[in-house]
């Protein structure tokens, strides 16, 4: 008992896996999403005064005082200025944005970006360096409220009527 090792036998045949019938098939790398087409572009040099309204992406490389209100994307480059508020699905800020801005979906906020202003957003990426002073809110309830992005005509609502007002009718032989 002391003394002794103990050992298994050892067992000297060896098993391989035996090689596939057929070689599996890779899977599918994830398609590619498609980068946005830019349909409207405000270039360097030009400065837009009052409301800019789109249904597509927008990329600001200029100036715009106003407020912006796009169905799709707004990029702000690095050259970017907006001295208003945004109302977009996504938004990429990339230059700087005093005012307010209301994403329904993804925010981002790049290095070089600096937002001046409140942001509500579903979700938001900032990288480091980013400059943001003002408040963020990123629940839902705050989303709801934003509902949706008005339309680029806004509708006409009628004024309710009012109530006809009832007066003593008088004949003309009563007023002499």
């Amino acid at each position: 008992m002391f003394g002794k090792s103990y050992s298994e036998p050892k067992n000297t045949e060896t098993y391989t896996t035996p090689p596939p019938l057929f070689e599996p098939e890779p899977a599918p790398a994830p398609a590619p999403k498609p980068e946005p087409k830019i349909d409207t572009i405000i270039g360097e040099g030009t400065r837009i005064v009052g409301t800019v309204t789109c249904k597509t992406l927008l990329r600001v490389d200029g100036i715009i005082e106003g407020e912006i209100i796009s169905e799709s994307k707004v990029v702000v480059s690095e050259k970017g200025l907006v001295k208003g508020d945004i109302s977009a699905e996504n938004m990429t800020l990339g230059g700087e944005l005093t005012g307010n801005a209301h994403v329904r979906e993804k925010s981002e906020i790049l290095a070089t970006g600096r937002l001046h202003g409140d942001i509500i957003t579903k979700t938001l990426i900032m990288d480091e360096n980013a400059i943001f002073e003002g408040k963020c809110t990123m629940n839902q309830s705050a989303l709801e409220k934003m509902n949706r992005i008005p339309d680029v005509k806004p509708e006409h609502k009628p004024e309710p009527k009012a109530e006809p007002k009832t007066e003593p009718v008088f004949s003309a032989k009563e007023q002499n």
